[in-house]
């Protein structure tokens, strides 16, 4: 196998460092000063609790298309055949790739090099061709046949041949589906390499044939996406010894035809034909530089070429990486830590129940209900849950406040009083009135019949805010519950149905109480009341309207107020003698006929300014009292009742166990956000050691 420098210093001085040991639970912090060490123990962190798709971590995502070598690069790096070969897409998930150096051990004293795979914990594999097994069944066993995942796969490889590095292989990208591949596979590629080398804590390796044109690169075409100026992006032109010598590979090299900040690296892999003749990596490296020492246009440009270049080159641009990305990785994992938080304590906590015992929990959790039920009707909850944003729309008790002044007050304001009372009904109200003697003056009897009519009126609106109200609350109480409640549904349902019963029973003395207000007003009509109008102001109103109308022919009055117009007299015929004088026939629906006369008129409008004035004020008392009447009967009397028949309902020794009880996913869930924020403790842990020895630099 090859062996080519490090560029970290004293690795053989510390023959520890760097490993990270098959046993979780023998794991020892790496050491503050190295840096890839302590991103290596976050990947493995963060991979084991799923944290890969919410963190970054610093990395190199090898992107090339097929046939290019991008396989042969990995494999030259490692000095191992270890990764699955063939025709079509075989990288199908993202392999996450650790190289470890460790110092070379004596013979018998355990194995040299070995593989370690994080799915497949405390096991050692020794044997490569293992390791390329394990790989396809892992990657079968998630995308099946021909199908791709984002979830990456954790492969570290320890030996003494390796630098310290730390590469995650993507799928090839493809433009054409072959076979049974799916149609849009080649877009799936696509936007799985665009997720992970859009992060700009990921170095791109960029990987290209020496061969062919680089405009036509498919790995520079997407690295240019996401690192238009090339600052993270690493060139490597492989099949250097087919490139021609003078042609378009040695501009790259130079970098003429598409200038990288990091530039460009030529190398010489293993070719098929070489690996079936068994040709070793060691071999490979010597023919490498033997190729690129013989070639005078590659020579000057020996610092760019070969696998040794190439691994110092991108030890040292990882690092260095890490470094500037340790700032940003440290406030990322504090803000997945505190969501961490966040959701485990609205899963709640065990101990909690544990320490104060079912008994007393379950009346921690009735009081915590009624308390946020009343907070909801005071306006206090909605502040509380919006602690960052105030709310964007009315909730809780300011619902109730816009049913009692926009929804009923305004309905209310805006009825007319002679709603379905027209001037005949008010004339046809005075005749009955009279009786069968004319009226001299507007009959109180028929003022307060209509003005009764009217008043009944107002009882259909009240009860429809009394019922706007009932479903209000019935709202209200199923969103009172609080974080801890939500975690035992049957406790959460049984509330909610005492809830509801208490807010039904409820229903009926309001009912019945708003309907006796109406009752209240129509059985008793106050003349005397201070805001009447009266009869002597109506009348002068009445008056000073006449004076400006215009003058007009006013018709004289009979004694029945029935309008008597002058007109020709004609003679009518005699009768004979002998015919006898009949009336006609009474109709059965005698109404008042004709025009109304100036004194009929006179008197309904007056009638009409009286009835006017008294049901003004009877809708100023109805929008207060109706509220009050429903707060009183409904919305406090279920405030102050639901947690004494919570308590009757539900405190019962033999119901503890049934209503306390979790459903099976959410102790999984919190279990899961235990181990997450344990690990996320441990990777800040991690993290905070090489911080802080970096600001002490």
């Amino acid at each position: 196998m090859q062996s080519y420098p490090s560029a970290k210093a004293d690795i053989e001085s510390s023959p520890a460092k760097g490993m990270l040991p098959a046993e979780p639970e023998a794991e020892a912090l790496p050491a503050m000063d190295d840096p890839l060490a302590v991103v290596n123990a976050l990947h493995q962190i963060i991979l084991g609790t799923g944290l890969h798709a919410d963190l970054s971590l610093p990395m190199i995502a090898v992107v090339g298309s097929q046939s290019v070598g991008k396989t042969s690069v990995l494999e030259s790096l490692v000095g191992r055949d270890f990764l699955p070969r063939g025709s079509g897409i075989v990288t199908r998930r993202p392999l996450i790739l650790q190289l470890r150096a460790v110092p070379s051990e004596p013979s018998g004293q355990g194995p040299m090099e070995w593989a370690e795979f994080e799915h497949r914990p405390g096991e050692k594999i020794v044997s490569f061709e293992k390791v390329r097994s394990e790989v396809t069944l892992e990657t079968d066993y998630v995308c099946g046949e021909h199908g791709i995942s984002d979830e990456p796969i954790l492969l570290r490889i320890y030996s003494p041949s390796v630098m310290d590095l730390t590469l995650v292989d993507l799928p090839g990208l493809t433009k054409v589906p072959t076979g049974d591949q799916p149609k849009d596979i080649s877009d799936r590629i696509r936007q799985l390499v665009l997720k992970y080398i859009s992060s700009k804590n990921t170095i791109i390796l960029a990987v290209s044939a020496a061969n062919n044109d680089l405009a036509t690169s498919d790995s520079l075409a997407i690295a240019r996406e996401v690192d238009p100026q090339g600052d993270r992006t690493v060139g490597v032109l492989t099949k250097l010894d087919l490139a021609d010598e003078t042609g378009s590979a040695v501009e790259a090299l130079k970098g003429m035809v598409y200038p990288l900040r990091h530039g460009y690296t030529g190398i010489v892999c293993r070719n098929e034909s070489d690996t079936r003749a068994g040709v070793s990596f060691q071999q490979a490296l010597q023919a490498e530089e033997a190729f690129i020492t013989k070639s005078p246009t590659l020579q000057p440009l020996a610092a760019q070429c070969g696998i040794p270049n190439l691994a110092r080159r991108l030890q040292t641009l990882l690092l260095e990486h890490i470094r500037e990305s340790l700032p940003q990785l440290r406030a990322s994992l504090q803000h997945v830590a505190d969501q961490s938080r966040e959701e485990l304590a609205s899963l709640g906590d065990q101990q909690v129940e544990q320490r104060m015992g079912q008994g007393p929990f379950l009346l921690h959790l009735i009081s915590g209900y009624v308390r946020n039920f009343a907070d909801v009707l005071e306006g206090r909850l909605a502040y509380r849950q919006q602690e960052h944003a105030l709310p964007a729309k009315l909730v809780g008790g300011a619902r109730l406040h816009y049913i009692f002044h926009r929804v009923f007050g305004q309905t209310i304001l805006d009825f007319s009083a002679f709603s379905g009372l027209s001037d005949m009904e008010i004339r046809v109200a005075m005749r009955n009135a009279a009786g069968p003697k004319p009226q001299l003056f507007v009959p109180e009897i028929a003022f307060e019949n209509l003005v009764k009519r009217q008043i009944q009126k107002l009882e259909d609106p009240a009860l429809q805010c009394v019922s706007l109200v009932f479903d209000e609350l019935k709202q209200l109480a199923s969103q009172s519950d609080s974080s801890e409640i939500q975690r035992f549904p049957s406790l959460r349902e049984k509330v909610l149905e005492v809830a509801n019963r208490v807010i039904q029973r409820c229903l009926q003395p309001t009912n019945q109480m708003v309907s006796n207000l109406i009752r209240i007003e129509r059985e008793y009509i106050n003349v005397d009341h201070p805001d009447f109008i009266g009869g002597v102001r109506a009348m002068s109103f009445v008056q000073e309207a006449e004076l400006e109308l215009p003058p007009a022919a006013v018709p004289s009055d009979g004694q029945d107020g029935s309008s008597q117009l002058a007109a020709p007299r004609h003679e009518p015929p005699k009768a004979k003698s002998e015919d006898p004088l009949r009336l006609p026939a009474v109709p059965l629906i005698v109404t008042p006929c004709g025009e109304a006369s100036e004194k009929e008129r006179m008197d309904t409008e007056l009638l009409k300014s009286l009835i006017l004035s008294y049901f003004t004020i009877v809708k100023r008392k109805i929008i207060d009292s109706v509220p009050k009447t429903i707060m009183h009967f409904m919305v406090n009397a279920v405030r102050d009742k639901v947690h004494a028949e919570c308590i009757t309902e539900l405190y019962k020794e033999d119901l503890f166990r049934s209503l306390l009880q979790e459903p099976d996913d959410l102790r999984q869930r919190r279990e899961r956000c235990e181990q997450k924020l344990a690990e996320l403790r441990k990777a800040q842990d991690v993290l905070s050691q090489i911080c802080d020895a970096a600001s002490q630099v």
